[in-house]
């Protein structure tokens, strides 16, 4: 008879939440304690997602949504109560976060993802879960955390069928290598030829059940589970699950060498100094022109509209907003109501009449990556390290 010298600790799982998942011999709840994870979208999918992580123990939780709690979704919604109708949904999807585990360090940030967050916040959360229901929202998801250098979990839901897929930088093909010209197409129905929000534009709801989200949501959960970890995951590759059958098959997508989304940011720096809200354009210019000389510019991105002139010659209207947030009826004239052109540019250079004004006034989202360019030398990355607070500070929005 051999003895074994091992010593065997046994889980108290009468006093320990997370006593049970010590069993898995890969599992490790200090690194899940030690995590953040950003979840864009806090709808039927975000629900499931948030849900599954706290449950997990994950340390702490990003939540992200622009819409309301409408009665519709308290059917798919588990972290909904009929008293959050009128809610923000992120706002209220904290709040049932924090009944299923004080443990977790949650907060929310209402509106759009595309507008209210840059760069940089992916880059420091360690993974980002997509549970938008638009290309839009996925296709920025998708180019922020490749730039990043991060991965993150996409999920899609109609019906009875669904979808998730884990996209990785330099791993398999991402979302944008899945887009063909038809999706491209259907996202400018949007926006008009020149570029501005059109009117009374409406996307259509999506029809969806509670288990198809609480399945798909599932598997989001698992595998960001499994990236904190360390443990394999198949990126480029949907997990794709028929609820009228019951089949569940793999689809991998093809990886394009030309794909915009594979660009990369070059050097990326931190730059603790400087902030969206505080930091103007004029200062943003020449802290760009003091690392790369004095002939750098700053391109932010996106397109500014700058102003709209009047084709009769009636006075100009300085806008300094980025032109997709801007209606096409903000562009008639409020003299002679005749269309007004709009003057735009995504280059900044310190000598512009809004040189004083705050990046954030212009749109640059909190923590954002700004890119400077020197003609002729390569570009160079800099992040707006000085919001880092304003989004990863959960004592202080604890307390508020």
């Amino acid at each position: 008879m051999s003895c074994s010298n091992d010593i065997v600790i046994v889980p108290d799982t009468d006093r320990d939440r997370y006593a049970t998942f010590q069993f898995l011999g890969w599992w490790d709840q200090r690194r899940l304690r030690e995590a953040t994870v950003l979840v864009a979208g806090a709808g039927a999918l975000g629900n499931e997602v948030l849900k599954n992580l706290a449950l997990a123990g994950v340390g702490r939780l990003i939540v992200v949504d622009f819409d309301t709690v409408e009665a519709s979704n308290l059917s798919r919604s588990v972290l909904f109560r009929e008293s959050d109708r009128g809610r923000n949904k992120a706002e209220a999807a904290v709040d049932g976060v924090r009944r299923i585990n004080p443990d977790v360090s949650v907060r929310a940030i209402e509106g759009d993802v595309a507008l209210v967050l840059g760069g940089g916040v992916f880059r420091c959360a360690d993974v980002t879960v997509g549970c938008v229901d638009n290309r839009e929202g996925r296709l920025f998801l998708n180019r922020a955390c490749l730039q990043a250098g991060k991965a993150w979990v996409d999920g899609a839901i109609h019906e009875m069928l669904g979808e998730a897929r884990v996209f990785a930088p330099g791993r398999g093909g991402c979302y944008e290598c899945t887009l063909v010209p038809a999706d491209y197409e259907a996202m400018h129905l949007r926006y008009s030829c020149s570029s501005l929000a059109r009117d009374g534009y409406v996307e259509g709801k999506v029809a969806t059940t509670p288990t198809i989200a609480s399945i798909i949501g599932g598997i989001q959960a698992q595998e960001v589970l499994k990236l904190l970890h360390g443990v394999d995951v198949s990126p480029g590759t949907a997990v794709v699950f028929n609820g009228l059958t019951n089949d569940v098959y793999n689809v991998t997508y093809p990886h394009h060498e030309d794909c915009l989304s594979h660009r990369s940011s070059g050097v990326i720096e931190e730059c603790p100094g400087l902030s969206a809200a505080s930091t103007t354009v004029a200062e943003m210019v020449a802290h760009v022109q003091s690392r790369l000389g004095s002939d750098a510019y700053v391109d932010l991105g996106f397109d500014l509209l700058v102003q709209f002139e009047c084709v009769r010659g009636h006075s100009p209207e300085l806008i300094c907003a980025p032109i997709t947030r801007v209606s096409e009826s903000a562009a008639r004239c409020p003299v002679c109501d005749s269309f007004r052109w709009p003057r735009q540019t995504h280059i900044l250079r310190g000598t512009e009449p809004f040189k004083d004004r705050a990046l954030g006034d212009l749109g640059v989202a909190p923590f954002a990556f700004v890119t400077g360019h020197t003609p002729g030398r390569e570009a160079r990355t800099f992040v707006l390290t000085g919001d880092h607070s304003r989004i990863f500070d959960f004592h202080a929005v604890r307390e508020e």
